[in-house]
């Protein structure tokens, strides 16, 4: 008090600081509210419905639809509930990994049909963008990218942050998906180059450029029973609905029928391999739920560039079961190597699932593309090998066998070098202290951004009446993926 007055509380040293915490509780809301908006003025200015089925007409029938239809609707079953339910096994963490994966992905829905029209030679010759069922598929790939990259940094970011980085991430993705499919002409069937590869590796550069020392050996990074079981229940919607993914671009029947049967026999030699390699190489002999959670998927990802190109039926097992190996000896070892001397956060352990199976993938697709002569695709090879089909080399002649593998190499290395830059570039950005952060005592918990029952302190407490075994020894700083929970005996109720 001064000559009589109180100084009053809005006075300006406290300004900025009122100012501040204002701007972060509306910044969610702000930035979807602007780009919702955005994107509904872009799609009422240059989408429309593809001129076959704008008006029903005697030509127009079912064919397209029935063809088409069910395999958008196994990968949007991928999409919305085996990622989501994947990435539930946090004990404090359930609604933000099953909600913020919706949002996540309707946003990158609305966000990438606009993209990919917006690169396409459509709208640079009419200034329009055509929509149908194939441009909603492709979106629901480049959802799964977002998602991909949201399980490798989940918990550590804030809802104001995972949308700051879909609209980044979006169109970078999906101008280099294009750059490899137009440029390059790579085959990439199931997107395990453009996707899988592309997400991994810019989620992980993201963590890197992200990191804080207070999101490792975190007491709410951890799983309980159940939250595994819920975890595993996501694996095998993506399991069962694998197959439509692989095959839902291939355009040719008998290119469908491979990349269905390659894609399952894959994952079986997959899962397979996981449960035989599981408890060989863990230190306690038994069977890890995080691997065979993850593991048994990576078969998906290693075929998936070339699920339309295997005629052997041995090769598709051959690739699952090494991706298989690949992917539990990376959570064993290659996990808490990269913690303890890259000090590489990966909440999902993602790496092991989509990133390392995918250059797996890559590789192989560059083997496949010599390994058959392209007489051996007959019609189809114009829509698998476009470029081996057509005189694209500027020489008057097609691509050859070897050209077509280097060509596949390009497109992965091309992709490993745009994600890891981008991915830098936008956690450093997220970092920014004026956009909303996760408080270091809230990562991987719902507890400041939604409303939680009341039982939600008491179950997800649970923490305090276990110790967790670090089965890989790699010391306290260890990330969920390298936890093991272990309930302690309860004491005899006579005693």
């Amino acid at each position: 008090q001064k000559m009589g007055f109180v100084k009053p509380v809005w006075s300006l040293p406290r300004l900025p600081a009122i100012l501040n915490a204002h701007m972060h509780r509306f910044q969610f809301t702000a930035i979807m509210l602007v780009s919702h908006i955005v994107f509904i003025v872009l799609f009422g200015v240059y989408v429309s419905f593809d001129e076959l089925f704008a008006m029903p007409s005697a030509a127009n029938d079912n064919t397209y639809l029935n063809t088409k239809y069910p395999y958008y609707m196994g990968t949007h079953v991928i999409i919305f509930i085996g990622f989501a339910y994947l990435m539930s096994f946090l004990k404090r963490y359930g609604y933000s990994a099953i909600s913020i994966n919706m949002l996540l992905a309707c946003l990158t829905i609305e966000w990438a049909v606009l993209c990919r029209g917006l690169f396409s030679k459509q709208f640079a010759e009419t200034g329009t963008i055509s929509l149908n069922i194939d441009h909603l598929l492709h979106a629901d790939f480049s959802a799964a990218c977002i998602l991909i990259t949201m399980g490798v940094v989940l918990g550590k970011l804030s809802p104001t942050q995972y949308v700051i980085m879909t609209l980044i991430e979006v169109p970078i993705s999906q101008a280099t998906e294009l750059l490899c499919r137009d440029v390059y002409k790579i085959n990439d069937a199931g997107g395990s180059i453009v996707v899988h590869v592309f997400g991994a590796y810019f989620g992980i550069a993201l963590s890197l450029a992200f990191a804080r020392k207070t999101q490792r050996a975190h007491e709410h990074d951890a799983s309980l029973y159940h939250t595994d079981m819920f975890a595993m229940l996501g694996t095998l919607f993506i399991f069962v609905n694998w197959p439509s993914l692989n095959a839902a671009t291939t355009v040719t029947a008998e290119a469908h029928h491979r990349a269905i049967i390659n894609t399952h026999l894959s994952l079986v030699g997959c899962t397979l391999a996981t449960f035989l390699v599981c408890p060989i190489f863990e230190p306690r002999k038994k069977f890890n739920m995080v691997q065979i959670a993850n593991s048994t998927l990576a078969g998906g990802v290693a075929i998936g560039t070339c699920a339309n190109v295997v005629l052997d039926p041995i090769l598709s097992l051959t690739i699952g079961s090494v991706a298989g190996v690949i992917s539990v000896l990376g959570y064993i070892y290659l996990t808490p190597y990269l913690s303890a001397r890259l000090a590489l956060h990966d909440t999902c352990g993602l790496h092991n699932l989509h990133g390392m199976p995918g250059i797996l993938a890559g590789l192989f697709s560059a083997v496949m593309a010599v390994a058959y002569p392209k007489e051996r695709f007959g019609a189809s090879l114009a829509s698998i090998y476009p470029a081996m089909a057509s005189n694209s080399t500027g020489t008057g002649e097609s691509q050859t066998e070897s050209g077509q593998a280097l060509m596949q190499l390009a497109g992965l290395g091309t992709v490993l070098g745009v994600s890891i830059i981008s991915g830098a570039l936008t956690g450093i950005f997220l970092r920014l202290p004026c956009i909303n952060q996760v408080r270091s005592e809230e990562y991987f918990a719902d507890g400041d951004y939604f409303h939680t029952p009341d039982d939600y302190e008491f179950t997800t407490k649970i923490s305090g009446k276990v110790r967790h075994e670090h089965v890989l020894g790699h010391g306290d700083k260890t990330s969920s993926v390298q936890q093991r929970i272990i309930h302690h005996d309860q004491e005899d109720s006579s005693a």
